[in-house]
C-alpha cells in the first residue's frame, strides 16, 4: 500500500460567521446531527457525518473542525484522542487525517489501496504506540508514532475478508467483535496476520453464534455486545450480563461504565451500566435519535442526531450545538440584503419525487435559525421544498413538490394547497407541487404549478390569482424554475428534457388573446439550445437568458426580438481553451449559473465550480474538492448575496461559502465602506471598499493629493492589496479615498489608516 504525507498548517479558532475576509472560505455545515463522541482532557469530541467540534469542559468554548481550517476531507466518520496527544480523524471514504500540533498529517494509504473489500473505517482502540482499527475487511494497525499504516490482520474463515466492528485487549488476548462473531488470538507468540491463529467463540462458551457488535475489556474481564444483550467473561465462558427488548445502538465504554443508546416503543432511552450490569443511569426525557452517550461522574453526555451534544447533569440539562444550518440544504437558495434562506428539500437537480422531509434555515446578522418539522407546526408532513423567492415586502415564498406553497410574513408560517390557488397534480392526486417561484416588477408572485391542469399560476398582491395552461405538450405537465426578464417575459424549465418556454401576457395579464407562448429546443430554427434538458436559467445585467444544460451553455442574447420577424435563437459561446476552441461547458452538466455583481457568472457542474468573465471567455477561478475546501466536486446549486459578495455552494457533501470581491452597486454611493480599517501592522489581506456606484473609478491617494493606486469596482466593490503601483506596501499614515462614476460625478471622499509594524 502507498503511504502519502500532506502537512497542513491547522489553524483552529471559532468561526465569525459574520466577519468573512475576501477570499475566504467558511463552512456552513450541520453540527447537530451528532453520530459519535471521545474524549481528551477537559474535552468532549462529537463527530456529525460532515466535520466535528471540540467542547472545552472548563469554560464550554466550541471550536469546529472542518476542510476550511486544515482537514484534508469531510466526511467525517469519528475523531478520538490517543493517549500521547494525537488527533485520529477518520472520513467515510477510509482516510485518515493525524493531528500532531499545528500539523494535520494525511494517512491515505488505506482509502487509495486497491482492495476489493469494504474498508469502512468502524473503530479505533488505543494500546501501547499503536490505534487499532476495526474496518470492513479485518484489523488494521496504525503506528502513531510514524503516522502510517502498519500490518493488516484478516482474520475471516479461510484467510477471507471479515468485518471487525470493535478490539479489545487484555494482559493475554486481543479480541475482535465480527460479523462472524467474537474472534480471539494470544496478544504475543503468534502471528496475528494468520487467520489461523484466531479463534471464534461464538457458537459455543456462552455466546450465540453470529455476528457481534462490540467488545470491551475492562482489567481481565471481557464484555461483548450481541444485538441487545451484554455477555460477560472473566474466564472461558461467557455469561448473560444484561439484555432487555429494545433496539440498541453499538455501546460505548468510558472509564468501565458501559452506555447503551436505546430504541424502544415508547421512545428512545439511554443506559449507562456497570461491569457488573447494574443500571447506574436511565434518561428517557430530552432525547430524540441519541447515538453515542458517556457517563462522567455525574455528566451524561449524549451525541443526538437531531439535537447535538447535550449534557444531563445532575441538577439541569444543556444543548451544546456550534452556530450552524440544521441540515445541507439542496432544494433551494436565497440570498439577499444579508439574509440567506435555504431549504433541505432534494439535493440533485432530478429532484422529483425524493420524498424528504421540508426544513427552512435562515440565516441572518450572522446566526441561523433553523425551522424543522419537529420544531415547527406547518412544515410537518412538507416535502422537498425546491424553490424560494422574496417578494418586494420581504414576505419569502417556498415552494415543496407535494405539499404546496408555504409564506412565511411576520415570523409566521402558512401553508396553501387544497382549496387554494395551487392546483392538484393531475396525475398524483392529494399532491400539491411548486416547481418554480420568481416575482415581477408589480410584485405579483409567478408559480410552476407542476403536474396541474394549469399548470402557471399568478398570485396578485391583493390577494387574487390567475392560472395558465401552458401550452405545449410536456410529461407530466412538468415545469420546473422561472425567472422573469427585463421585458417582463417569464422563462420557464420545461422539466424532463422539455428544453425552455417563454411567455409573453401581452398587454395585460388578464387578457388572455394577445398571450404568446415559445418552447426552446435543440436545432437550428426550434431555439437551438445545446441540450434538450435544462437544469438551471439566470439573466445578467445585459438582460441575457443564461441557460444550462445537461451540454453545455446556452445565452438568449436577444430576448427582445423573442416574437418578432426574427425571432431569437440561443448563441452557443464558442472559447478558446490552449490552442482549441470549443463550445462553453460542452460536455459539462451545468446545474447552477449565479450572476454577480460584475456581471461575471458562477458556474456549477459536476466537476467542480467556475467563476468565468462577463462575457463567459476567460475563467477566473475553477473551485474543486481537490484545490479548495470545496467538500465535492458535484456542485448543485450555487446563490450570491450580492450586498456583500458572499457565494454559497450547495453540494451533497454540504455548504460552503466564498467571499467574492464583487457586490451589488449602490444607487448612490454615498455610503461608501471601508474594511479592515484601521490597516492592522503586518496585514496582508485584501481590502475592501464596498457600496460604490456601479463600476466605480477608486483613487487611493496621500494627503497631499499624489496618487497611490487606481482601479476600478467590481459591481459595487473594489479590491486592494495595500500596495502601490511599483508593489511596495505603503507606509503608515492616513490615505484618501476618491470615488467616482464613469462621467466623473457623485465623487466621494473617504479615509484608510495604516499602522505600521
Amino acid at each position: 500500500m502507498r503511504l502519502k504525507f500532506t502537512v497542513l498548517l491547522l489553524i483552529i479558532s471559532c468561526i465569525q460567521l459574520a466577519a468573512q475576509p475576501i477570499g475566504s472560505w467558511q463552512e456552513q455545515l450541520p453540527f447537530a446531527n451528532a453520530t459519535w463522541l471521545g474524549t481528551g482532557t477537559n474535552t468532549i469530541i462529537t463527530s456529525t457525518p460532515y466535520a466535528f467540534f471540540t467542547l472545552n469542559t472548563n469554560d464550554n468554548s466550541i471550536r469546529r473542525f472542518s476542510k476550511v481550517n486544515g482537514l484534508t476531507e469531510t466526511g467525517v466518520q469519528f475523531a478520538a484522542i490517543a493517549p500521547g496527544g494525537d488527533w485520529v480523524i477518520a472520513y467515510r471514504n477510509s482516510g485518515i487525517d493525524m493531528l500532531n500540533g499545528d500539523q494535520v498529517i494525511e494517512v491515505d494509504a488505506l482509502k487509495d489501496a486497491s482492495i476489493n473489500a469494504d474498508k469502512t473505517l468502524f473503530d479505533i482502540l488505543f494500546t501501547g504506540d499503536q490505534g487499532l482499527l476495526a474496518t470492513g475487511l479485518g484489523i488494521v494497525q496504525l503506528n502513531l508514532q510514524k503516522k502510517e499504516i502498519g500490518d493488516t490482520w484478516v482474520i475471516g474463515n479461510e484467510g477471507k475478508y471479515n468485518a471487525v466492528y470493535g478490539t479489545a485487549v487484555t494482559a493475554s488476548h486481543i479480541y475482535a467483535a465480527s460479523a462472524e462473531g467474537l474472534k480471539r488470538a494470544p496478544l504475543t507468540g503468534v502471528n496475528l496476520a494468520d487467520y489461523r491463529n484466531w479463534q471464534n467463540l461464538s457458537g459455543s462458551n456462552g455466546i450465540p453464534s453470529g455476528k457481534v457488535d462490540k467488545v470491551f475489556a475492562i482489567g481481565q474481564q471481557v464484555i461483548i455486545q450481541k444485538g441487545n444483550a451484554l455477555y460477560s467473561s472473566t474466564g472461558q465462558d461467557f455469561t448473560l450480563l444484561y439484555s432487555d427488548a429494545a433496539i440498541w445502538e453499538p455501546a460505548k465504554l468510558v472509564n468501565g461504565n458501559i452506555t447503551i443508546c436505546q430504541k424502544l416503543n415508547a421512545g428512545p432511552r439511554i443506559l449507562a451500566l456497570s461491569a457488573t450490569g447494574n443500571i447506574l443511569r436511565s434518561q428517557a426525557n430530552g432525547i430524540q435519535q441519541p447515538k453515542q452517550a458517556i457517563l462522567l461522574g455525574e455528566n451524561l453526555w449524549v451525541a443526538d442526531s437531531l439535537l447535538g451534544l447535550l449534557r444531563f447533569g445532575s441538577d439541569r440539562t444543556e444543548s451544546f450545538v456550534p452556530n450552524s444550518p440544521a441540515g445541507i440544504g439542496g432544494g433551494s437558495l436565497y440570498m439577499d440584503n444579508g439574509e440567506w434562506w435555504v431549504s433541505a428539500g432534494s439535493v440533485s437537480p432530478e429532484w422529483q419525487n425524493q420524498n424528504r422531509p421540508g426544513s427552512l434555515f435562515r440565516f441572518v446578522e450572522g446566526n441561523w435559525q433553523n425551522f424543522t418539522p419537529e420544531n415547527t407546526t406547518a412544515l410537518n408532513g412538507t416535502k422537498d421544498i425546491i424553490s424560494l423567492i422574496s417578494d418586494q415586502s420581504r414576505t419569502i415564498w417556498a415552494g415543496s413538490f407535494g405539499s404546496g406553497l408555504l409564506q412565511w410574513r411576520d415570523g409566521q408560517f402558512r401553508l396553501f394547497r387544497e382549496g387554494s390557488f395551487i392546483g392538484e397534480d393531475a396525475s398524483s392526486p392529494g399532491q400539491y407541487r411548486v416547481s418554480g417561484l420568481a416575482v415581477d416588477g408589480l410584485n405579483n408572485l409567478w408559480i410552476s404549478n407542476y403536474g396541474a391542469a394549469q399548470n402557471l399560476v399568478v398570485l396578485f398582491p391583493d390577494g387574487n390569482s390567475r392560472r395558465f395552461a401552458v401550452p405545449f405538450p410536456l410529461r407530466s405537465r412538468g415545469i420546473g424554475q422561472l425567472i422573469i426578464d427585463d421585458l417582463d417575459q417569464k422563462w420557464i424549465i420545461g422539466t424532463n428534457g422539455f428544453g425552455l418556454i417563454c411567455y409573453n401576457h401581452g398587454t395585460s395579464i388578464d387578457n388572455a388573446g394577445d398571450d404568446r407562448w415559445k418552447q426552446y429546443l435543440t436545432g437550428q430554427g426550434n431555439g437551438n439550445l445545446p441540450s434538450n434538458e435544462v437544469l438551471c436559467i439566470s439573466k445578467d445585467k445585459f438582460g441575457f437568458i443564461w441557460i444550462g444544460t445537461a451540454d453545455g451553455i446556452g445565452i438568449i442574447q436577444c430576448p427582445q426580438e423573442v416574437f418578432g420577424g426574427n425571432g431569437c435563437e440561443a448563441v452557443l459561446p464558442v472559447v478558446q481553451t490552449d490552442n482549441f476552441a470549443g463550445y462553453l461547458f460542452k460536455g459539462e452538466r451545468v446545474q447552477a449559473i449565479a450572476v454577480d455583481g460584475a456581471n461575471r457568472k458562477w458556474i456549477g457542474t459536476r466537476n467542480g465550480a467556475w467563476l468565468i468573465s462577463a462575457d463567459g471567455e476567460k475563467t477566473i477561478h475553477r473551485f474543486t474538492s481537490e484545490n479548495s475546501p470545496l467538500p465535492d466536486n458535484n456542485v448543485l446549486q450555487i446563490s450570491i448575496d450580492q450586498k456583500d459578495g458572499t457565494v454559497l455552494f450547495v453540494t451533497a457533501s454540504g455548504m460552503y461559502s466564498y467571499k467574492g470581491d464583487a457586490t451589488a452597486g449602490s444607487n448612490s454611493g454615498n455610503q461608501v465602506l471601508v474594511y479592515p480599517n484601521p490597516v492592522p501592522p503586518g496585514f496582508n489581506g485584501t481590502i475592501a471598499i464596498k457600496g460604490l456606484v456601479e463600476n466605480a473609478i477608486v483613487k487611493i491617494t496621500e494627503l497631499n493629493g499624489r496618487l497611490v493606486y487606481q482601479t476600478r469596482a467590481l459591481g459595487g466593490q473594489a479590491i486592494w492589496n495595500g500596495k502601490d503601483y511599483n508593489g511596495r506596501t505603503i507606509s503608515t499614515g492616513v490615505y484618501l479615498v476618491l470615488v467616482s462614476d464613469t462621467g466623473g460625478n457623485n465623487q466621494t471622499v473617504g479615509k484608510i489608516v495604516f499602522i505600521g509594524r
